[in-house]
């Protein structure tokens, strides 16, 4: 949803306001959209809560939570919740709330429609709006016995007791009666057992007031990228397979877009000394993508020598907290096999050309060696895995003040 340059800029001026004003009244569990707060605080907090030997967690997902949020609820929220907010603020929030909006297809028509539920989406206002959306929520989670940390509209509660568990179940389904939302039962687990946790009590059937049921077990929970365990933390299958699709991309636009509907390929950006003009683009567009901006020397410089990376940002900023390397190892070997394929395929498009053609070996590819020339360009295959080392030791010598933390959009590329 897109809204004028005007609207956008008050939008964003007022919620810079009123988060900075609010910002000592809203949950200390709440981690979205507050400039004291950020992802890698709310992943340390879930997993400190995970750490006591006998763990319930609880996960439920809206089914467009912010869409579908009544807004006689947030008008409530607004009037009745000690937020401090003035009356002019209250104008614009309603304005917000009610805009008029088009599909395209209606827009050409003119045909316009008022909005009369939700929260809209692509206004920084709508930023504010969600934490007031969840506040009676967040109010209602820290009366009770237990833990919960909130992103947006992912929550993940934790309890140490079935009772507490349940307790905070009914708030969940509480909110949802109050604010007109639904939670998508297929998508949300509910109540689960942490997994090969030592406890006295091993019971794994719960017998309460109006039910009895086996408990279904976790070993780990999937939250903002991460796929949290009380003992290591590790990248999402979800957000593996957003980082391959981002890459596949990069690499098809570079090397076989052009060949592959028929465009000549100059013959002066393929052959020696160089080999291939746009590898060498290709590559240093995956090294932004993965470094964050970063060059090959300065990982090594950082690593080697002690000599301090000037910045942590892009896909190195998820990387802090992760303790598992599997993952990254796993992803260099593919990056390093899609490569080759693609290669390979962009030479059998351009032989059936008549253009040239080279070959290229995977010592080559690893260590840069394929290319050379006057003009300097760093040919190195990138390394998930570096990344993630520098990123690491960075965290582990500076901690995490220094490092840029994933804004909610680039957060949303990842794991939605």
């Amino acid at each position: 949803m897109s809204f004028t340059i005007p609207d956008s800029a008050v939008a964003n001026i007022f919620n810079r306001r009123l988060t900075h004003r609010n910002s000592g009244l809203f949950s200390a569990y709440s981690f979205a959209y507050r400039p004291e707060k950020t992802i890698f605080d709310a992943i340390i907090h879930l997993q400190r809560m995970m750490q006591p030997l006998k763990t319930f967690v609880l996960q439920y997902d809206y089914s467009k939570y912010f869409d579908t949020i009544e807004h006689s609820y947030l008008d409530k929220l607004v009037e009745s919740q000690g937020f401090i907010i003035t009356r002019a603020e209250r104008h614009v929030i309603r304005s917000f709330l009610q805009h008029r909006y088009a599909t395209y297809p209606s827009w050409q028509t003119r045909k316009f429609a008022q909005r009369d539920r939700g929260v809209p989406q692509g206004s920084s206002i709508s930023l504010f709006l969600s934490n007031i959306a969840a506040h009676e929520l967040d109010m209602e989670l820290e009366r009770l016995d237990g833990t919960f940390v909130r992103f947006a509209d992912d929550v993940i509660a934790i309890a140490h007791s079935y009772s507490d568990a349940r307790e905070i179940e009914l708030q969940f389904r509480r909110h949802c009666e109050r604010s007109g939302v639904q939670i998508n039962f297929e998508k949300s687990s509910g109540i689960s057992l942490m997994d090969k946790r030592n406890s006295d009590d091993t019971r794994s059937f719960f017998i309460d007031t109006d039910d009895g049921d086996d408990l279904s077990k976790l070993s780990f929970v999937d939250f903002l990228g991460h796929r949290v365990a009380p003992d290591e933390v590790a990248l999402t299958d979800k957000a593996v397979k957003r980082i391959k699709r981002r890459l596949s991309q990069i690499i098809y636009i570079h090397l076989l877009q052009y060949p592959k509907r028929g465009h000549p390929i100059d013959p002066n950006r393929i052959g020696r000394p160089h080999v291939d003009w746009d590898l060498v683009t290709c590559l240093n567009e995956i090294r932004r993508y993965i470094y964050g901006g970063l060059k090959e020397r300065d990982l090594d410089r950082f690593l080697e020598d002690d000599i301090k990376l000037p910045i942590v940002r892009g896909l190195m900023a998820f990387y802090p907290l992760l303790t598992n390397v599997k993952k990254q190892a796993s992803l260099d070997g593919w990056l390093k096999n899609v490569i080759l394929r693609a290669v390979r395929e962009r030479n059998r498009l351009i032989q059936a050309q008549s253009g040239p053609t080279y070959e290229m070996g995977e010592d080559v590819l690893l260590n840069g060696s394929w290319h050379v020339s006057d003009v300097p360009n760093e040919t190195k295959l990138p390394s998930f895995v570096l990344g993630w080392r520098a990123a690491r030791k960075f965290y582990k010598r500076y901690g995490l003040s220094e490092i840029r933390a994933p804004s909610y959009y680039s957060l949303m590329s990842l794991y939605s």
